[in-house]
């Protein structure tokens, strides 16, 4: 589905003009397409020829009007902390709506989370398991949880998003596994309900899928002969999306018959957790040039979105594509850098980059942002918190009000000794 795209020489987003958008709202701003996302979950789910349940990866982007959207089409959350599951209940999630992730959940959380009702928590710690065993007997509840393994499959992905390699935080070393899962079974205000996995982001390949998904596929075996009961397997997420027309993604059908083609036959619920998957093209970052500065090395353009409003490229050293919102200024042969305003060398959204020219004034659209956009953002430099809107055919609403500086000093005190 194309969402994004030039009409007349003018960007828009489904059938709204982004330059009237920005006629009524100041710039920087997050915009999404809520068709682009609701299509997303549809070919997702619809590429599967088994059951299998959505779960979004909220950490995404954790808008309520995001998840409330996804919520509408059937999918569960996946949730990593507290505030997430009381975003998520906030946004009209039920507990058997959500799964819990995350490694360091806190007794506070785990209370609140087996006070909910979640369908399941994944456990990364043999001290995470007695403490929700513990929990549970003192709220006399059993709850539903999976332990979470660690494969130790190299994901291929950037260093700082990988998750199923031995050396990672995440997860159970395979050799403990089994023990984990008998000393599960003796707690009995724990449920064992499944398994989990999720190896790391923006993954290219099927193959590290393929290796991790045979391995727990066998431990599923082993541990059913061993008596253990597995109900479900959880995927997690991972499968990359393109951000730029040069990378090669595997499909959503190939992904589907890879999953079916191991556990298809197993008799058991499958899920899975996609995040940036479902919401990363829906999004564009709008911002104005503020300035055009050429030196004795380079061209910048200076616009007014900073990294703390987008950070990816300078955390990840991702790529994303910048279009100038309105099309008819010409090409250019020039080679910018497109930066922002923070006092910070690494506050930029492209280096040596070509792209259609732009003037003082003119507004660009930076895409691929409805993932880990929004929810990465700060305040530093004492930088309002930009909106966010959503779209949907030829409307629009603000999904959250811009934050400005005043009511960001509202919220500190100056000592009573000073």
């Amino acid at each position: 589905m194309t969402s994004i795209e030039y009409k007349n020489n003018q960007l828009h987003i489904e059938k709204l003009n982004i330059q009237e958008i920005t006629n009524s709202n100041q710039t920087p701003f997050y915009c999404y397409s809520a068709s682009y996302i609701e299509n997303q979950y549809d070919e997702l789910h619809s590429a599967f020829d088994m059951d299998i349940k959505i779960f979004y990866a909220m950490k995404a982007n954790s808008n309520l009007s995001i998840i409330k959207l996804l919520l509408n089409k059937g999918s569960g959350i996946d949730v990593v902390s507290g505030g997430e599951i009381q975003r998520s209940i906030s946004a009209g999630a039920k507990g058997k709506d959500i799964i819990y992730s995350g490694i360091g959940k806190t007794d506070e959380e785990l209370k609140y989370a087996i006070e909910s009702k979640i369908h399941c928590i994944n456990i990364e710690s043999q001290s995470e398991l007695i403490r929700i065993n513990d929990l549970s007997k003192s709220l006399g509840v059993k709850q539903n949880i999976a332990i979470r393994i660690n494969p130790d499959v190299d994901a291929k992905t950037h260093i700082k998003i990988t998750t199923g390699k031995a050396e990672n935080k995440f997860g159970i070393e395979f050799d403990y596994a089994k023990s984990m899962y008998n000393i599960a079974s003796d707690l009995k205000n724990i449920n064992i309900s499944g398994i989990s996995v999720h190896i790391g982001s923006q993954i290219t390949s099927l193959k590290p899928f393929k290796k991790a998904y045979t391995i727990i596929y066998d431990m599923i075996e082993d541990l059913r002969n061993n008596g253990h009961k597995i109900d479900h397997v959880d995927l997690g997420g991972g499968l990359g999306v393109s951000y730029s027309a040069e990378e090669n993604i595997p499909t959503f059908k190939e992904y589907a018959n890879l999953i079916q083609s191991i556990f298809g036959n197993s008799n058991i619920k499958v899920y899975i957790e996609p995040g940036r998957l479902m919401v990363a093209n829906s999004g564009l970052l709008i911002t104005k040039v503020i300035d055009i500065k050429t030196t004795t090395q380079k061209t910048f353009i200076i616009v007014d979105a900073g990294m703390n409003d987008f950070i990816r490229p300078t955390l990840y050293g991702s790529y994303h594509e910048i279009l100038p919102v309105k099309n008819n200024l010409g090409t250019s042969n020039k080679i910018y850098d497109i930066v922002g305003p923070i006092c910070e060398t690494g506050d930029y959204f492209a280096k040596n980059r070509k792209m259609n020219s732009v003037k003082i004034g003119s507004l660009i659209a930076i895409k691929s942002v409805g993932a880990y956009g929004s929810v990465q953002s700060s305040n530093y430099n004492s930088r309002p918190q930009i909106a966010e809107i959503l779209v949907k055919d030829d409307k629009y609403e603000i999904i959250r009000d811009r934050v400005e500086v005043k009511d960001l000093i509202k919220q500190e005190k100056i000592a009573t000794w000073l």
